[in-house]
């Protein structure tokens, strides 16, 4: 067991570094980041500070997700290219389970990317449903009202197609942490049983990570949900319509949301903030986008929201497997708009600033926090005169609502937003 502990903390190795600020003459800052060759890790980034944490990216096989007690999830890792089959949904059937049958299980299950949440992968795509609304099902289990637990149903098999090899694999149970079981086929028959528990843990990490080389949990293998931005990883996607594939590319943090802008000037200073609707919360929206074929498309941009701050983001280098280099330029914009708080319920900003020759103004609104009244915007002229006025929607989240002040005069003017009984002024330049 010591040796498995110490194989386990030597594979969690973790590689911390802060982007070397190469910043150009537009203010953007170079990320120089690599998974290796081959892809050998994976690497989380941080926008705030440009921080990179790079850690092993082979040395688990399942990941448990974590958030709280009632929360359920788990990710198979798709550096690995393991194929996940749904080869029963009775955990009665464990030693009735073989490998001569595989051709009647179906499709293989993989980690979905096109979701929004990081929680639901390949067991969660499982053969369990339930037509219960107050019991539901998680694809592996079912809900238990009575304990509060989800009792595991199902049982899969991992074939890691790299290898040739197998593995019988059964969630049993889930409360504020998993029980498993799984086996190894040896080539003509399956091995021992083993039953693990992993408790949920305390850390601020999405994810429990778990080894079936090892046979135990294998430690910090992700830093807290607070100090990332993305992960660079491989993962399966549906490629080309074709076929499932593992591409590499970066994954987004639930925290932020993305809008993916094509055609657009990677090298300017300008930051025209798209829509609303634009932005998603789809963990692969930056993906594998930004790949051309041999090359790097050098018309995508990427504009993520974190909070109340912007980020314009472009790439400009793939180095492929051979090197796993994936370097980007990337600019925090929030000060250009003039993000400004209004109290603690919201945000703004007001962009162009000056306007453009249509005089058409765009207000950025952030709202954190409902409040029974509707905010309102309004721009006064030097003298105090009210010359704009116009209703703020009340709603709960990013949103942006234009101005047409094509009636108003070139020259200088104040604009005051109230929200929930605080308000903010800016200065507007119209041009």
């Amino acid at each position: 067991m010591k040796t498995k502990l110490l194989l386990a903390s030597l594979l969690a190795l973790t590689v911390q570094q802060t982007v070397v600020a190469q910043t150009d003459a537009l203010g953007y800052t170079q990320a120089n980041m690599s998974m290796g060759a081959q892809y050998q890790n994976r690497v989380f980034f941080s926008l705030a500070d440009g921080n990179m944490v790079s850690q092993p990216a082979n040395s688990w096989d399942i990941a448990f997700y974590r958030n709280s007690s009632f929360e359920f999830g788990s990710r198979i890792n798709d550096a690995l290219n393991i194929e996940v089959y749904s080869a029963a949904t009775s955990l009665s059937e464990w030693d009735n389970i073989d490998i001569n049958n595989m051709a009647s299980w179906g499709e293989p299950l993989y980690n979905p990317d096109q979701t929004t949440s990081l929680s639901q992968g390949a067991f969660e795509q499982g053969p369990i449903t339930s037509s219960n609304p107050f019991l539901p099902a998680t694809g592996w289990g079912v809900y238990n009202g009575g304990t509060h637990h989800i009792d595991g149903k199902a049982i899969f098999v991992l074939k890691y197609t790299a290898t040739g090899s197998y593995i019988k694999f059964a969630i049993v149970d889930s409360y504020a942490g998993y029980t498993f079981k799984y086996s190894k086929w040896d080539g003509n028959a399956w091995g021992p049983t083993e039953t693990r528990t992993i408790a949920n843990g305390t850390d601020d990490a999405y994810f429990n990570y778990f080894s079936f080389s090892t046979g135990a949990k294998v430690p910090n293998m992700e830093p807290s949900r607070s100090t990332w931005d993305l992960v660079f990883t491989k993962y399966f996607t549906f490629y080309n319509n074709i076929m499932m594939y593992p591409l590499s590319g970066a994954i987004q943090n639930p925290n932020i949301k993305v809008a993916m802008v094509q055609p657009e000037t990677q090298a300017t200073s300008a930051a025209v903030i798209p829509a609303d609707t634009d932005f998603s919360s789809k963990i692969t929206t930056i993906g594998h986008s930004w790949k051309g074929i041999g090359n790097v498309k050098n018309d995508v941009v990427y504009y993520i929201k974190k909070g109340s701050d912007y980020y314009r983001m472009y790439f400009t280098t793939n180095g492929g497997a051979t090197t796993g280099d994936m370097y980007f330029k990337y600019k925090k914009i929030t000060a250009t708009l003039g993000i400004t708080e209004v109290g603690k319920k919201a945000s703004f900003g007001i962009y162009p600033n000056p306007t453009t020759a249509d005089k058409n103004v765009t207000v950025l609104f952030d709202v954190k926090e409902k409040v029974n009244n509707k905010g309102n915007v309004a721009v006064y002229d030097l003298s105090g005169k009210k010359v704009y006025s116009a209703e703020l929607t009340n709603q709960a989240g990013f949103y942006k609502q234009d101005l047409n002040l094509s009636h108003l005069i070139s020259g200088n003017y104040l604009v005051t937003i109230t929200y929930g009984g605080h308000s903010e002024t800016k200065k507007l330049i119209v041009k």
